[in-house]
C-alpha cells in the first residue's frame, strides 16, 4: 500500500509539473493553440523527460531488490538462530547506494569534477560484485576476480561501484543458463586496466555499435532502458579513463575493457 500511495504522489507530482510548465508557459492565461511544430517538439521533450525517468526507476531498483533480498535472507537466518547481521549490513550499504545513484543522476552531465582518491583496485572489485554474489550463485554463473595486490587507482568508491553494477549486471543478463565471469586488473604503464569478461549470450556487430547511444539496449526484453552504458561511459570519462565494449558475436560473449588512471600518476592538462 504504502509503495502504491509513492508511486501516485510522484505521478501527482509529474503531472503537475507538466500543467504548472505549461501553463507557465502560456503567461497563466488562456492563449490560442501551440502551433503544430511546437506542440511537436514540446512533446518530444516530456517523452525523453519520460524516458529518463524511466531509467532513474531502472538504476536505483537494482539496489533496492539487493536490500529486499538481504533482509529476507536475514530473516531466515534470524529464524533458525544464526546471526543475520552480515546479511543487514549488505542491505544498508544498498540502500545507502540508492540515495548516492540518484544524487548521481541529479549530478548527471555537470562539469563538477568527481572527488578522485588512491584506492586499492582489489576491493573496489569485490566491494561491488559482493551484493551480486547470491544471484549468480543462483544462476549457476562462476566467478572469479584476479586483481594483484596492492594495485592502486584513482577511483570515486561510489561512482566506480556504479560503473562495475551496470556492468555485472548486464553480464547476469547475459548468463540466463549459467557460465563464467571473470574480473582482471592490471597496470599497463601510467594506467591500469579492468576487463569484466564473460562466456554468455554474446551481441551482434550491428547492435554492439549503438549501445552507448542513450536509450539502446541490446536486449530490451530485459527491463533495461539502454541508459547504464552512458551513464558507465558518463563516470569514466570523469575518472580520466574509458569503458569500451567487444564481443565475437552472438554466442561467444562479452568483454568490457575499462581504463583508468593509476594511482601516482601526475593528472593529464585538462582538454581546452
Amino acid at each position: 500500500m504504502e509503495s502504491k500511495l509513492i508511486a501516485a504522489a510522484a505521478l501527482s507530482a509529474a503531472a503537475g509539473t507538466a500543467i504548472g510548465w505549461a501553463w507557465a508557459r502560456r503567461g497563466g492565461r488562456a492563449r490560442a493553440p501551440m502551433p503544430d511544430e511546437d506542440r511537436l517538439a514540446w512533446l518530444q521533450r516530456l517523452s525523453t523527460i519520460g524516458q529518463m525517468m524511466s531509467g532513474v526507476v531502472h538504476e536505483v531498483r537494482t539496489p533496492l531488490n539487493t536490500v529486499i533480498l538481504n533482509i529476507e535472507l536475514a530473516e531466515k537466518l534470524a529464524a533458525r538462530g544464526e546471526d543475520p547481521h552480515e546479511r543487514l549490513s549488505v542491505a544498508v550499504r544498498e540502500a545507502d547506494r540508492a540515495v548516492e545513484i540518484l544524487s548521481d543522476i541529479l549530478d548527471f552531465g555537470k562539469p563538477s569534477p568527481l572527488d578522485l582518491q588512491p584506492l586499492e583496485l582489489g576491493p573496489l572489485l569485490n566491494g561491488a560484485l559482493e551484493p551480486l554474489a547470491s544471484r549468480f550463485d543462483e544462476r549457476g554463473v562462476s566467478t572469479k576476480i584476479d586483481a594483484p595486490a596492492g594495485l592502486r587507482v584513482l577511483a570515486s568508491t561510489r561512482h566506480f561501484h556504479q560503473v562495475l553494477t551496470i556492468l555485472l549486471l548486464n553480464a547476469l543478463d547475459a548468463l540466463p543458463f549459467g557460465g563464467r565471469l571473470d574480473i582482471d586488473g592490471c597496470r599497463d604503464g601510467a594506467v591500469v586496466r579492468v576487463s569484466v569478461r564473460d562466456n554468455g549470450l554474446g551481441i551482434a556487430p550491428e547492435t554492439l555499435a549503438r549501445l552507448f547511444q542513450p536509450f539502446s539496449t541490446g536486449r530490451p526484453d530485459s527491463g533495461g532502458t539502454g541508459l547504464g552504458l552512458t551513464v558507465a561511459r558518463w563516470i569514466m570519462t570523469k575518472h580520466g579513463g574509458d569503458v569500451a565494449l567487444s564481443s565475437a558475436g552472438l554466442g561467444k560473449g562479452t568483454t568490457v575493457a575499462l581504463t583508468l588512471r593509476a594511482a601516482g600518476t601526475p593528472t593529464p592538462p585538462a582538454t581546452p
